[in-house]
């Protein structure tokens, strides 16, 4: 738990945690924008659309804020003094994928938020940006489980988890079916579509052939989250601190 706190607060820096936070808050300034002229009852399809959509600066956001997690530590080499301490690989991974899933959800919950204050700005039911928690709070715990040991693993972290994000989550992910069922922005998609009224046919169409799903949504994160803290163990073992 210590370990775990460390690692947070050295990732959560004041600024940032407010740019990553505006970048996270995007869509509720899209939604803003383009609901003045939109009918009130429109609203919550308007926000099922860009949410699922714009939605994706979160997993920009979540890559630059996790990846750091333990990269710093290593860049600035102060992770041979952990390893120093009597502390078990699998519990430093633990800690470091738990503090890059809390720093991730502090930066989800501000974006969903934002889209929450979008809506009810231009007279739209608050009650229908309650769902959106479902995406955010999943999809940062996803990439967290993604971008943690990515950010150890690989020295140009960041070039590598865009390329993720752009190549496979955004292009590959729509004509490649196999792809789809393992893309962590569409898995919670699948979440947040079992709890939404109407996804409209932009959010249709950004789910594409996942089954909506709360449970095998969650079962498919929790997969994620154990292979992250696996292989960010076995890298930890394998690599110690060089």
């Amino acid at each position: 738990m210590v370990l775990a706190i460390h690692l947070y607060r050295r990732m959560m820096r004041r600024g940032r945690v407010i740019g990553l936070s505006l970048l996270a808050s995007v869509p509720g300034l899209v939604l803003w924008l383009t609901g003045f002229d939109e009918d009130p009852e429109e609203l919550g399809v308007l926000y099922s659309e860009i949410v699922s959509s714009v939605g994706f600066t979160l997993a920009v956001a979540a890559l630059i804020l996790t990846a750091a997690t333990l990269r710093e530590e290593r860049d600035e080499g102060t992770l041979p003094y952990i390893y120093m301490r009597p502390i078990p690989r699998s519990r430093i991974a633990i800690s470091a994928v738990g503090a890059g899933s809390a720093a991730g959800l502090t930066v989800a919950l501000a974006g969903w938020l934002a889209t929450l204050v979008g809506l009810a700005a231009n007279g739209g039911n608050p009650g229908d940006a309650i769902p959106g928690l479902a995406l955010f709070a999943p999809a940062a715990l996803g990439y967290a489980a993604i971008f943690v040991p990515l950010g150890y693993l690989v020295p140009r972290s960041l070039l590598v988890g865009l390329g993720y994000i752009i190549v496979v989550e955004t292009i590959l992910a729509n004509v490649v079916t196999g792809l789809s069922q393992v893309s962590i922005w569409r898995i919670s998609m699948s979440v947040y579509a079992s709890l939404a009224d109407n996804l409209g046919e932009v959010g249709e169409a950004m789910l594409g052939p996942v089954t909506a799903g709360a449970g095998g949504g969650l079962l498919k994160l929790a997969g994620a989250m154990l292979l992250g803290l696996a292989g960010l163990t076995w890298a930890l073992r394998a690599r110690d601190a060089l």
